[in-house]
Parts: structure tokens; sequence; C-alpha cells
């Protein structure tokens, strides 16, 4: 079925509210830019200066930031935090409204971005405390421990300690040592309070970012979709925006890797293309998929002749020697890969994750039947089933990609592992999003909601906000999206429709 002809709000849909309200607003897109500009900007000032008192901040006795705002009720600054965050809102639907019309250039949307940016970087973190985990592992790793076998306890108590979340205090590194040892150098130089590392270790937000800025509009480019719309969902979004920079997360980093791996590797640089997305598993394991789809696309292109073994070591050897390098380098053994580093993550129930409110679901409805199924059992079935799922729809995906659609694919494998997944945190839906932000797929409205609304998953200080009944909610829009998305094969058109890459 052609995409044009499918209902509105498929993946591949090409109009959208945004899009619709864009075309009968007046002309005079650069003054429309300018005050969007500075409603986005106003509402990141209002987030970060009431997450002065509302965010996750140092604990005592050093248990505010550099800057802040007098003490006051409570209830009033969480209203203006909501209100700051509507603001924000408002600033990147009203960029995306130029942006739907393709007067969006890239040179604008790197200075609105430099312009949102600049609050968050030097803000205190807010809906997240993992920044605090990334100073204290890198820290046990410059002492000359190994974070993959210390948890940040070996620390002593302190500040630092105090300001970790406390799941994360007893626990090993999840995270590969390509970022452990960058954490460890920022560490090593910045040694002063815990702000100033807190605020060093931003800089790979920059970095990460940067590779998104640069490589995101090519991708985007080479695949037939527009530059303006791509950063403007993929690096403008309030989702993106207040995942990397205002939180901090890692993830920033793997995917800006994983984007630039992938824009090159189409492009003909393959070899630097998987040594980037070797890199990327090297900070977060999902980047690996990208190796996958690369090797894969790389065999397929040889076209299965006599060259095709030397094309075999080329794609094993290109990315073996390159996490052998970077492991041997930092000296932290291969503790790295054992499972039970992510054994943590994967044992936090969050009603935000589909698996786990079905299974809580299911746990409720069989009660009212009298039949007795403990909570956690239902949901770690749930989640079983939903793993075993998701590495068959990933090895069929890897299957049945063609280079044209790979980009979409991966991402679509992405968004699988993330759903599917035994926990869902809001910022990992940024690893499908940016991708298919490259894609036809960026007139989205769904993307578009969850780009908007996706941080709202987790409160100012980081805590789920999805709790109590809302299990059911979740199930029932889970539910729904599968039925929808396999009825009349509509997941062939969300899947594998795409323009031909443009040579």
């Amino acid at each position: 079925m052609p995409p044009d002809s499918l209902p509105p709000g498929t993946l591949t849909d090409r109009r959208s509210p945004l899009e619709t309200r864009g075309t009968h607003a007046p002309g005079r897109p650069a003054l429309r830019l300018v005050v969007s500009t500075l409603t986005g900007l106003v509402g990141y000032l209002g987030m970060i200066l009431t997450g002065t008192q509302l965010g996750p901040l140092p604990n005592p006795p050093s248990g505010s930031w550099w800057f802040s705002l007098p003490a006051g009720h409570l209830g009033l600054l969480r209203v203006l935090f909501y209100v700051a965050t509507a603001l924000a809102l408002g600033g990147w639907i009203g960029v995306g409204t130029v942006a739907w019309r393709g007067q969006l250039s890239v040179r604008a949307a790197v200075v609105i971005l430099v312009v949102w940016s600049v609050p968050l970087l030097v803000g205190p973190p807010i809906f997240s405390k993992d920044l605090y985990s990334y100073v204290g592992q890198g820290l046990i790793a410059h002492r000359g421990l190994n974070p993959y076998t210390k948890p940040p306890a070996v620390l002593g108590n302190g500040p630092l300690l105090n300001s970790i979340a406390s799941v994360w205090r007893h626990s090993p590194a999840p995270y590969g040592p390509f970022f452990v040892e960058i954490a460890r150098g920022i560490t090593a130089v910045v040694t002063g309070s815990i702000v100033s590392q807190v605020l060093a270790m931003r800089a790979l937000e920059i970095a990460g970012m940067a590779l998104i800025v640069i490589f995101l509009p090519r991708l985007a480019e080479r695949l037939g979709a527009d530059r303006g719309i791509a950063l403007w969902l993929g690096a403008l979004s309030p989702l993106v925006l207040l995942s990397f920079m205002a939180s901090g997360h890692n993830d920033c980093l793997m995917i800006g890797l994983v984007v630039a791996g992938v824009a090159l590797s189409l492009d003909g640089r393959r070899s630097i293309g998987l040594v980037l997305c070797a890199l990327g598993a090297l900070v977060k394991a999902p980047a690996a998929a990208a190796l996958v789809f690369l090797a894969i696309d790389e065999l397929r292109a040889s076209g299965w002749t006599r060259r095709t073994w030397r094309v075999v070591a080329k794609v094993v050897a290109i990315p073996a020697l390159t996490v052998l390098v970077v492991t041997l380098a930092t000296g932290l053994g291969w503790r790295w890969l054992e499972p039970s580093n992510l054994k943590i993550p994967a044992e936090l129930h969050i009603d935000a994750t589909p698996t786990v409110s079905i299974g809580v679901a299911i746990s409720r409805v069989l009660s009212v039947l009298h039949l007795h199924v403990s909570q956690p059992g239902a949901v770690t079935a749930v989640q079983t089933v939903g793993g075993v799922l998701a590495a068959i729809g990933g090895i069929w995906l890897a299957l049945r990609f063609r280079r044209e659609n790979l980009v979409r694919v991966l991402a679509a494998l992405l968004a699988l592992v993330v759903l599917a997944g035994p926990t869902l945190w809001p910022w990992y839906l940024t690893w499908g999003i940016i991708l298919l932000a490259a894609t036809r797929s960026q007139r989205s409205r769904i993307l578009a909601f969850a780009a908007a609304a996706g941080m709202l998953l987790a409160g100012p200080v980081g805590t789920p906000q999805l709790s109590g009944y809302w299990f059911w909610a979740v199930s029932a829009i889970t539910v729904t999206g599968c039925a929808w998305l396999l009825s009349h094969e509509r997941w062939r058109a969300v899947l594998f429709e795409e323009r031909p890459v443009r040579t």
C-alpha cells in the first residue's frame, strides 16, 4: 500500500497538525523563528531556575547549585516549573511551523540549539540523577579501582554518594569502557566540587550533540528527507534537549556516534562508520545493533563473490579491533561484558514500561477471577516473553532490511528493544526518534508527540510519573497500538517504505 494512501497518524503520513497549522499562518518565518526562540528560551530559563529548588541537587553539605532561587512554596514552584515547560514546548512547536514548511535552515537550527542549550548546560540536573553516577564511576576508576566490580559505595559516605540515586550506590557500572575512561579523565582534571564535576561531565553532551548536528542533516538529505525537520525533531525537541543537555545522559554520545557512523557508512566510508558505531557500543550496548546492520549491508554490497570472505573479515575485524584496543587501553578488563552489570536496570519495575504494565494488569485480572498469580511473577513472565519477541523481531528485521530503509529499520529495532524491554526511561526513546528524524517518518504525529511530551514521564527530580492505576492506560495503549500496527499489514509500510538512497 503506498504511504500516501495510509490513514492519518501512520509513521509515513506526511501531514501533521503542526504542518496544517503552519500553512495557514502568516508569512515572515524569520520573525516567527525569533519569537519562538525567545519563547522557548524563557521556558528553559524558567525550568532551570525552578529546578534549583525542585531538581535532584547535590545532597548536603553542598546541597545547592552555583545559583539558586530563594526557597519558596514548593507547590507554587511546581506550577511555575510546568508553566515554563509549556513555554518551552510552545517555542518548539513555533519553530516546527517553520520547519514543516521547509523554511528552517541548518544554520538557524544550530543557532536555536545553542540559545536553548546554554541555560540547560549551566543549570542543575533535572529529570535525572545519572550525572552524579557518571562522576562516581569516573572517580572510582581515577582512584585505581574497577567500577565494573566496585560500586560507588566504595567512595564512602559524603555528598557525592548521597547525590547518587540509591539504586546505583551498590551496583557496578553498566556502561562501556570508552565512556568510563572519559569519565575518569574528567574527574582527574576537574577535582573541585560536585557542581564543577557535573558541569565538566556535560562536555560529553556537547560532543554528542555536535555529531548529531553535523551528520543528521547529511543523513536526512541522503534519504530524501528535510534537513530542517530532522534537526527540529532530532536535536531541538524538548525530549532531546532535556534528556541530553539538562539530564546529561550519555545516550547523547552513544546516538551521536551511531548517527555519524551510519551516515559515513552510507557515504561509502564504511571502515570509519564501523569504528564510530563500535565506539558507540563502548558507551552503551544498544549501539551494537548498528554494527550488525552495517555489517550485513556491507556483505550484501559485496555481491557474495570471492571477495566476500575479505568483507567478512573486515566487518568483524574492525569492530573487534576497536573493542580490543579501547578495553586494553583502559586497563579495566572485560568485566563490562558481564550480563550481571545490567541486572539492576532490568529489575526496576516502572509502570510506564509496557511489559511491566501488562504484567501488572494480567495479575489484577487473574486475581478477580480468583486465580492467584503473584504480581512480580506475572511481570517477569511478560518481560521474558517481550525479550524473546524482541530478539526474534530483531533477527527478522536484520534479515529483511535493505540499504534504502536501513536507517528506518534500525530505528524500529531500537524502538522495539525499548518498548519490549524490562525498563523504559524517557531518554531511551531518543534512540529511535533521532534516527527516524532523518527519514520520511520525520513528519509523523506519533514521533512529534513523543518528542514533545516524552520527558514528562519523569518528574523534575527524576521519579517516574506514571504510577498507581496508570498501568491500565499503558496496557490499553500498548495493546491498541500493536493491534493497529498488525491490522491491514500497516507494519509493512511503517517499516519498509522509504525512498532510495541518493548516490
